[in-house]
């Protein structure tokens, strides 16, 4: 079954936000988490745990490291998931 990205994208939103501690709607997707929002590696890695426990995916090192914004990972689970 074929992800919605309307869907992909809310929780993707959701769950960044949260690690950056800001509301969803206040989020820019383009932006880097690391570099422009300031989380941590830690808490990249946790995103990337997220987004793999939420989309039933594993997200290998080489392309977790390329996962530098939402939108980045909300790409990355519309190509590799479901």
């Amino acid at each position: 079954m074929a992800m919605n990205r309307e869907e992909v994208t809310q929780q993707m939103m959701e769950a960044a936000a949260d690690f950056i501690g800001i509301e969803p709607e206040d989020l820019d997707l383009n932006k880097k988490l690391r570099l422009e929002y300031g989380i941590t590696s830690v808490e990249a890695a946790e995103l990337i745990m997220v987004m793999e426990d939420t989309y039933k995916i594993k997200i290998p090192v080489e392309e977790a490291v390329k996962i530098l914004s939402s939108q980045d990972g909300i790409e990355y689970v519309l190509a590799n998931a479901g």
